[in-house]
């Protein structure tokens, strides 16, 4: 049977929109990808040590699971140490930006070890990942502080990205005894529609920037996202590219979740999804009034220091060790 020449008409019309359609999601999620591959100008390091934070350590070298070559400090703790704490940075920083959060947790009685992450700072790599990667350079810069000090407590600190990949890490049984978790994100979907919303939204955002995001904010936009980064570095992430929801249930250590209250890139509400989604009954969630997104510490570094230390006592209380101010 052959179709009538209206038919065929409809058929090619269609089939060109759909090639028009394809190749448009293709070249959105090329370019989206883009900003997780090959090295960027604000990776690399700066000159921060942490002498400029009146610590003393040394520059260790770690190597992940699947053979990439890490930078971090090993920070002592001053005065006999209660634990062991692994620092991890957020996109786009490095581990010189986390030095004032390990200075409190060094001068509390912790060892701090401080790594740039995958593709980051000293650290090898051109490929990162919203902490599913990552998750492995935290792994081992966790089993390098159970040897380096064994017989402690090891707890993963992490911020934004650096906060999933701790997350992630915890899920695996044995290396960790607790987490804190700066900034985490229920799926990295979510964030990229909170981002987009604000753009578009946005009062300040220019008439190209608002109409840039009105196309990234099309249905499927973030399953082409995935898809181009699986294409372009072989890493299946997911149509949602990264999502909490598998391993929460594997986390059995306490968490303390840390949110800003002016955080538009991963609201409060969604800090309270992802403590739903953890089966830990010593999971707790702590606000930090005002406070954007990675700001949380500047915002408020006090009341980020007691929280952060009270978590910690209680940690170490567990294990049969006593609080320390």
């Amino acid at each position: 049977m052959t179709l009538p020449a209206r038919g065929k008409r409809l058929l090619r019309w269609g089939a060109l929109v759909a090639g028009v359609l394809l190749l448009l999601y293709a070249a959105v999620g090329f370019a989206a990808s883009a900003f997780l591959i090959r090295n960027h100008a604000r990776w690399p390091a700066g000159n921060g040590r942490p002498a400029d934070v009146g610590l003393t350590g040394e520059t260790v070298s770690l190597r992940s699971s699947d053979g990439m070559t890490l930078s971090a400090w090993w920070l002592p703790a001053e005065g006999p140490p209660r634990g062991n704490v692994v620092i991890a940075h957020g996109v786009d920083h490095t581990r010189q930006v986390m030095l004032p959060r390990a200075a409190f947790l060094v001068r509390a009685g912790f060892n701090a070890l401080v790594p740039d992450l995958r593709g980051h700072g000293a650290s090898a790599g051109d490929v990162i990942s919203p902490g599913v990667l990552e998750s492995r350079d935290v792994l081992a810069a966790a089993r390098y502080a159970r040897v380096r000090a064994p017989g402690l407590p090891v707890v993963l600190l992490g911020v934004s990205y650096g906060a999933e990949a701790s997350l992630r890490a915890a899920a695996e049984p044995g290396l960790a005894d607790a987490v804190v978790a700066d900034g985490a994100f229920p799926s990295s979907s979510s964030v990229y529609r909170n981002v987009v919303h604000r753009f578009r939204r946005g009062p300040r955002s220019p008439l190209w920037l608002r109409a840039a995001s009105a196309c990234a904010a099309a249905p499927g936009v973030v399953p082409a996202l995935a898809l181009a980064y699986w294409a372009r570095t072989g890493v299946w992430l997911g149509f949602d590219f990264g999502s909490l929801d598998d391993v929460a249930p594997r986390i059995r250590v306490p968490v303390l979740l840390i949110s800003g209250g002016a955080d538009w890139m991963v609201p409060t509400a969604d800090a309270r999804r992802l403590q739903g989604s953890l089966v830990s009954a010593r999971t707790s969630l702590v606000v930090i009034p005002g406070a954007t997104h990675d700001r949380t510490f500047d915002a408020a570094p006090e009341h980020y220091r007691a929280a952060v230390l009270s978590f910690l006592n209680g940690v170490q209380s567990a294990r049969g060790g006593g609080p320390r101010r």
